[in-house]
């Protein structure tokens, strides 16, 4: 596919291993650049001011402030760049938020990296059809509504779950015997607070794990997970 612009990126997570992972296998796709990286709201900001890229990847949970406050904040600043929204959260409120907001995609971890190149490779065709547009008419309207459309199914199955590290945080979680937060399972298991969050979000979707919301005096309520019944 030509294009002549190659299609800039800033990539945000607040797992900077995550966020490297991200950026190189971005990198490695045609037409694409990742311009930097970054793990919170603050600095994801002063880049963005910076150097504005064509596209955001975007983290939902971020340690200063929600991904979703970031992007509210580029709207009302009128940072001229598109988002593919990345999170955990299946609250029906946090996806309507960020549609409501014009992300371009939405991403719910667990994903694989295959799910992310299906993103930018809608990007990139949407990014080229916009080009080749002289002037917009129902047409080119109904024909980028289309290729937003395109392959956003779900993906079914365990695709990019390694089972020693599943294994590994469900013992973690089944020893504490208690109630636990992502961060204190990272922990216990010794790993990631990003990977312990994916991989709790799996053990709940399959109804090894429940979850459940701790709501304090200020802040954000905390989520909370514990083994049901622990059959890997």
């Amino acid at each position: 596919m030509p294009m002549t612009n190659v299609l800039k990126v800033l990539v945000v997570d607040d797992d900077f291993m995550i966020a490297r992972l991200h950026a190189k296998y971005i990198d490695a796709q045609s037409h694409y650049k990742v311009l930097d990286t970054a793990y919170t709201g603050e600095e994801t900001l002063h880049l963005l001011k910076q150097n504005p890229p064509d596209l955001l990847v975007l983290d939902v949970y971020l340690p200063d402030k929600s991904g979703l406050d970031v992007l509210s904040e580029i709207r009302s600043q009128k940072i001229p760049c598109d988002v593919i929204l990345i999170t955990a959260a299946k609250e029906l409120e946090v996806v309507e938020e960020g549609f409501r907001l014009g992300i371009f995609d939405y991403l719910m971890k667990p994903f694989n990296l295959e799910r992310l190149g299906e993103s930018l490779q809608k990007y990139a065709q949407y990014k080229k059809r916009l080009s080749m547009s002289l002037s917009v008419d129902q047409k080119v309207v109904d024909h980028l509504k289309q290729i937003r459309a395109t392959g956003v199914q779900k993906h079914e199955g365990e695709s990019g779950i390694d089972r020693r590290t599943l294994d590994r945080i469900g013992r973690a979680l089944e020893q504490a015997g208690r109630a636990c937060t992502a961060e204190e399972v990272a922990e216990l298991a010794g790993v990631s607070r990003s990977t312990a969050r994916t991989y709790l979000d799996y053990l709940v979707e399959k109804q090894i794990a429940a979850e459940a919301l701790s709501y304090g005096t200020v802040g954000r309520p905390r989520r909370l997970f514990r083994i049901v019944e622990y059959r890997l």
